[in-house]
């Protein structure tokens, strides 16, 4: 399994939507961070531990989850895991996601 956040589209060959896949082994973390825009998020595999607005839930794949705007969120994977977020370029940029997403350890 290659590890780590990648991005893929945002162009107009892919709808001006973006994906940003995140795979991570048991014990890392996709920190709390907050947008500006709403986006759904996949857990496209494994188990994690999601917490939206303080409220934590385990989750294990497939399962998919929207996210509000302004809202704290985070990832923690206690299996490893495929997560993916799906992003409208058009409301919210590439470079917003860049920025706000770091997986450090748990």
């Amino acid at each position: 399994m290659s590890l780590g956040i990648q991005f893929f589209g945002g162009d107009e060959d892919a709808g001006n939507v973006f994906v940003v896949e995140t795979r991570a082994p048991a014990g890392q973390v996709l920190e709390s961070h907050v947008h500006e825009h709403a986006h759904t998020s996949v857990l496209v595999s494994g188990t994690a531990k999601v917490t939206i607005d303080g409220v934590e839930e385990v989750m294990t794949g497939y399962r998919m989850v929207t996210i509000p705007k302004n809202t704290s969120h985070s990832v923690v994977a206690v299996t490893p895991i495929v997560w993916l977020c799906l992003w409208a370029g058009d409301l919210a940029p590439r470079e917003q996601a860049e920025q706000s997403l770091k997986l450090m350890e748990a």
